[in-house]
C-alpha cells in the first residue's frame, strides 16, 4: 500500500505549484502585445504532471478551464515519448485537441536529469489567424477552411532550435503578424518562467517525491470532486438560456440538463445546430465540479476561485 505522503509538506507543494501556474498567467499580461490578452485577458495557463494530467491552472479565463485536458491528450496521443528537452508544442485544431481557432496553445516539457517530469501549457485567444475576415470569426461562416489556419499538435522547437517554417508560414497567413508572433512569444516567456521555477522545486524536494506530489494533487482533486458529487441528490435539474442568434437558427435557446445518479452523473445540451454540443460532454462537467465546494482549506480550486 502506499504510503501518503506528509499533509504540510503537500500543501506547500500544491501551492507552489499553483504560484507557478499564477506566474505564468503575470507573464503573459506583462509581456503580449495583443489588448484581446492584455485588456480582455482571454488566456490561460496550467501546468500538468510528465503524463499530461492537469494539476494546477493560473487564476485566468475560466472559459478554458476545461481545455487544457483534452489538449495535453492531442500532444501525448501524437507523440508519446517522441519529446525530448527543448521541445515546445504548439497547436490549435478543434478537431484534434483544440478549441476555436483563435486559441492557440503552446505548451513545453519539463524534464530533470533527462526525465520528462511536468508541462508548462498556455493557451491564448490571438488576434487573427487568417480566413475570410478580419478577427477570424464570423458567425456565418460555412466551413472552417473559411475560418482560419487549423494548426495541427506539432513541434514549435525541437531540441531547443525554432521551427522557422511554422514561424514564417504563420507571418504570411495572419493579418497582424507583429501582434500574432509577439503574443506567441509572451506564451513562450511563460513556459520559460514555469520551467526555470520548476527546477528549483524539484532541487528541493526531488524528482521523486515531486512525481508523487503531483500525482497526490490529482489524485485528491478527484477524491474532492467525488465527494461533492455523491452529496448531491438523486434526480435531474434544468437550465435554460438563451444568446444572440447568427441568422441561422433564430429563436432557438441553449438548455441543459443535469443528471445525478450515483458516481457517474452525466450533462445533456440541447442546442442549435451551429453550436457543438456532444451528448455527454466532459468539459462542461468539469468546470460545473470544480467549484461545487467550498470548505476545503487544501485547496484553490474550490473555494471561490474557478480554476
Amino acid at each position: 500500500m502506499a504510503v501518503r505522503p506528509d499533509p504540510i509538506a503537500l500543501e506547500l507543494f500544491k501551492n507552489a505549484i499553483f504560484s507557478i501556474a499564477d506566474e505564468m498567467a503575470l507573464t503573459v499580461f506583462r509581456t503580449t502585445y495583443s489588448a484581446v490578452l492584455k485588456d480582455n485577458m482571454d488566456y490561460s495557463t496550467a501546468f500538468a504532471d510528465g503524463d499530461g494530467r492537469l494539476a494546477a491552472q493560473g487564476l485566468t479565463l475560466p472559459g478554458h478551464l476545461g481545455s487544457v485536458p483534452t489538449a495535453m491528450e492531442a500532444i501525448m496521443r501524437h507523440y508519446g515519448e517522441d519529446m525530448a528537452p527543448g521541445d515546445v508544442f504548439i497547436m490549435n485544431d478543434p478537431f484534434d485537441g483544440g478549441m476555436h481557432l483563435p486559441d492557440i496553445f503552446v505548451m513545453k516539457p519539463l524534464y530533470h536529469e533527462g526525465e520528462r517530469l511536468a508541462f508548462a501549457c498556455t493557451v491564448c485567444h490571438h488576434t487573427d489567424v487568417g480566413g475570410r475576415v478580419a478577427g477570424s470569426n464570423a458567425s456565418d461562416s460555412t466551413e472552417i477552411y473559411a475560418e482560419g489556419l487549423r494548426i495541427a499538435p506539432m513541434k514549435l522547437y525541437e531540441a531547443g532550435k525554432l521551427n522557422n517554417t511554422i514561424i514564417t508560414f504563420l507571418e504570411k497567413n495572419v493579418r497582424v503578424p507583429v501582434m500574432v508572433l509577439g503574443d506567441l512569444r509572451a506564451q513562450l516567456a511563460a513556459c520559460h518562467i514555469a520551467e526555470k521555477q520548476f527546477a528549483d522545486l524539484v532541487a528541493r524536494y526531488g524528482p521523486a517525491q515531486t512525481k508523487q506530489f503531483l500525482r497526490e494533487t490529482i489524485d485528491y482533486s478527484e477524491r474532492l470532486t467525488r465527494a461533492a458529487l455523491r452529496d448531491l441528490p438523486d434526480g435531474e435539474w434544468s437550465f435554460e438560456d438563451w444568446i444572440d442568434d447568427d441568422g441561422v437558427d433564430v429563436g432557438k435557446p441553449i438548455r441543459l440538463f443535469w443528471s445525478s445518479t450515483g458516481p457517474a452523473p452525466a450533462l445533456r445540451c440541447a442546442a442549435p445546430s451551429t453550436i457543438r454540443c456532444p451528448t455527454r460532454s466532459r468539459r462542461p462537467t468539469r468546470a460545473s465540479a470544480r467549484c461545487c465546494r467550498t470548505t476545503s482549506p487544501t485547496t484553490r480550486a474550490c473555494s471561490g476561485r474557478s480554476r
